[in-house]
């Protein structure tokens, strides 16, 4: 049993060796956090809504030009319902936003090709 204990691990340890070679995951997509939104509910309460934008990394000039805001209305049920607008300039190859509210462990995202575009995420929070 040991030998094969000592194959196994000298089989692994060669593999991380190859698959060490390969480019980093940091050289494909940038990602960018942009300052929390603060909203307030319809009920008088304070949330924040945190989004990650990912970039291609040869967008990360155009990084400052990313805005963003959300707005709160009742869903009804007696929560919140935020909606999330994230604009991506022209000049932008695409991007990925995830927009999230960590206290109620909502999360949205949505995507686009192009630059030039109103990425729209709605997060339903169950207080009001």
């Amino acid at each position: 049993m040991s030998k094969r204990v000592l194959v196994l691990g000298a089989l692994a340890a060669g593999l991380l060796l190859i698959g060490g070679q390969g480019a980093a995951s940091a050289n494909v997509m940038w990602c960018l956090s942009d300052p929390p939104i603060q909203v307030v509910t319809p009920g008088g309460h304070y949330l924040s809504v945190n989004n990650m934008i990912y970039l291609s990394p040869i967008d990360r000039h155009i990084a400052s030009q990313i805005s963003a805001n959300a707005s709160t209305a009742a869903d009804g049920k007696g929560g919140t319902l935020i909606t999330v607008h994230v604009y991506i300039p022209e000049a932008a190859h695409g991007a990925n936003v995830v927009s999230a509210n960590f206290r109620y462990e909502v999360t949205d995202s949505g995507g686009t090709r192009d630059g030039g575009t109103v990425l729209t995420m709605t997060l339903d929070v169950p207080t009001s």
